[in-house]
Formats: structure tokens, C-alpha cells, sequence
């Protein structure tokens, strides 16, 4: 990696007070400096850049349009490092270990492992961001190490396979016995379950493809909710509102407690999956390294063949 090319901080900072507080004066006092001090270092910065950052009218300075494009960054910049400062301070110099993920895999998969992995790492706080936004773990230094749904081949991170995308039909008994149905009748016919209310996530089209899949393509799949999160549709689930198609990654734990059956032996398979990635240039931070061996020996024990046998157990 390149060594970065940077102005001097302090001219940043006298940037970015100033633009932030519209006046050279009252950046000077909030960075308890003299005025002329403040005036200097934007205009280094200026020399810097090659183009002015701020039109100086009387007793009044406005922002260039380069300046507009600079503050906003700056302003983000100085603000994730004083969180994490805060953060740093606030532990008594534990390690923080901050992970993103979908809220969906977040509270379904990584919360609940949350306890085992604190007992095993005690001094390793964790603090996670449930986010659908995809963050750039090479840039984005305040965010260790991310759950990723895809594909795989993020360029510059460090990617290992964690769970398939598979999906099967699964219920709740609530919404069973609204049908005359019981755990005994399992698995169900293909065509009682197209007779119960479906739910839909992202898209119609994977039940659809579920019932071509399984001799029955005019199977009507033209009603039920769409939801644009695996978790949501697996409360719909939950409650007792419909049929989904679960994701053996996030329903495990709801199956494994007999809140969700199992409708059918038949899955939806997805050559797509969950990973769990981060920098490669940070490979061997200790608070990483830690939370990747937990996590790959918790996937080392989750298996899908674990799902479907489980099946049978009725685990």
C-alpha cells in the first residue's frame, strides 16, 4: 500500500474549524490558537491544494466550491476518529472489536454467539454496526472485520466461506394448525403448500422457482408480503402469518427450538452465501484474529447436512 499523501494536520483542523464555524476568529478560540495562526495554516493548505478554499469578503469568509467538496469530508474524517478515541478511553484501553452486518445476520447469528466468544475473549469488547450498507473495510479503519451475503470476491479483503445461501419452506406449528396440520403430517405435500398464504423475500420469483423445481409450475405466488430482509420475513415466520422460504443460516436457532418446521425435504440452492471478511493487511490484528478462529469453529459445527439431519431428529 502506498504511503499516503497528506498535508499537515494542523492545517487541516484550521480548515475545517473555520469552514465549520464560518469565521477565522471563532476557530481560533475553539482551537485556542491566535487568529493569525489560523489564517496561516489555511492559507499553507491553500498553497497545498494549488487553488483557494475560501472567498474572503469583508469581515466574512465563504467557502470555493473546493472547499464545499473538503469540509464534508474532514468533518467525517475527525468525527470517526473522535469516536473512537471515546471508544478507546471509555475501556481503559481494551481492545474493540467492531463488526458490520446485515441486521438480519447480526441479531440472528452473531448476537447469540456473542456470550461464548466474550467468555473465551474477555478483554475484547464487541460493538457491531446492523447495517445494510456495504462498508469499505480497507478504508473504513474504525470497522474491523464484516458478515457479508454475496458471492464472494472483494477485492483487497479477506474472504471465508461461512454458510450457503439455501433455502427451504419452513412454518411455524401455530400456522399449521390454522390448516388442520400437525409436526406428524410433515413433510407436506407440494400441493398443501401452495395452498397456504406465502410471504416473499425480495422478489416473487424464488417461490416460484421453488415450485418449478418441484413439479409444480403453475402454482400461484401472486399474493403474500415481500420484504426486502431475510430476518423480517422470518418473524412474519414467527408469527404465524405464512409460509417462507428460510435461510438455513438465520433460522437455524428458531428450528433448533421448534418455534419454525420444516416443510418439505426439498431446498432452493443458491450458489451464493455468507462470508465472513476483512483487510488483508489486517490479518494479524490479535482482536481479528481472535474473532476469526471463534467464528470459522462455530461454522466448523453448523453444517447444512447438520440442518437436514436435524430434520429427522427432530432437534
Amino acid at each position: 500500500m502506498s504511503a499516503r499523501r497528506l498535508p499537515p494536520l494542523n492545517a487541516l483542523r484550521a480548515f475545517e474549524a473555520a469552514a465549520r464555524l464560518e469565521s477565522m476568529s471563532r476557530a481560533a478560540d475553539e482551537l485556542s490558537v491566535t487568529h493569525a495562526a489560523v489564517s496561516h495554516q489555511v492559507k499553507a493548505l491553500e498553497e497545498w491544494i494549488g487553488q483557494p478554499l475560501f472567498r474572503r469578503e469583508h469581515r466574512r469568509i465563504r467557502l470555493t466550491e473546493a472547499g464545499a467538496d473538503l469540509l464534508p469530508v474532514l468533518g467525517q474524517a475527525f468525527d470517526s476518529i473522535d469516536a473512537r478515541l471515546a471508544d478507546i478511553s471509555a475501556t481503559g484501553g481494551r481492545r474493540m472489536l467492531t463488526i458490520t452486518a446485515a441486521p438480519s445476520v447480526a441479531y440472528r447469528w452473531i448476537v447469540p454467539r456473542l456470550p461464548a466468544f466474550s467468555a473465551r475473549h474477555p478483554e475484547i469488547d464487541v460493538r457491531i454496526e446492523h447495517s445494510t450498507r456495504m462498508v469499505d473495510l480497507r478504508r473504513e479503519r474504525a470497522i474491523d472485520v464484516g458478515l457479508r451475503y454475496g458471492r464472494g470476491g472483494w477485492e483487497g479483503l479477506e474472504q471465508h466461506w461461512l454458510i450457503s445461501g439455501h433455502a427451504r419452506p419452513i412454518a411455524s406449528p401455530g400456522l399449521l394448525a390454522k390448516h388442520g396440520l400437525s409436526a406428524a403430517d410433515l413433510p407436506l405435500p407440494v400441493e398443501t403448500i401452495a395452498s397456504l398464504p406465502l410471504h416473499h423475500e425480495e422478489t416473487r420469483l424464488w417461490w416460484r422457482r421453488w415450485f418449478e423445481n418441484n413439479g409444480m409450475p403453475e402454482a400461484d405466488v401472486s399474493s403474500g408480503a415481500v420484504l426486502y430482509d431475510a430476518g423480517s420475513i422470518l418473524d412474519l415466520a414467527l408469527a404465524g402469518h405464512g409460509a417462507v422460504l428460510g435461510r438455513f443460516a438465520l433460522a437455524r436457532e428458531a428450528m433448533s427450538a421448534g418455534l419454525l418446521l420444516p416443510l418439505h425435504d426439498a431446498y432452493l440452492d443458491e450458489d451464493a452465501g455468507y462470508w465472513f471478511v476483512y483487510d488483508k493487511a489486517r490479518a494479524d490484528e490479535p482482536h481479528i484474529a481472535a474473532f476469526r478462529e471463534f467464528i470459522l469453529e462455530q461454522i466448523g459445527e453448523e453444517t447444512w447436512q447438520d440442518w437436514q439431519a436435524s430434520d429427522r431428529d427432530g432437534d
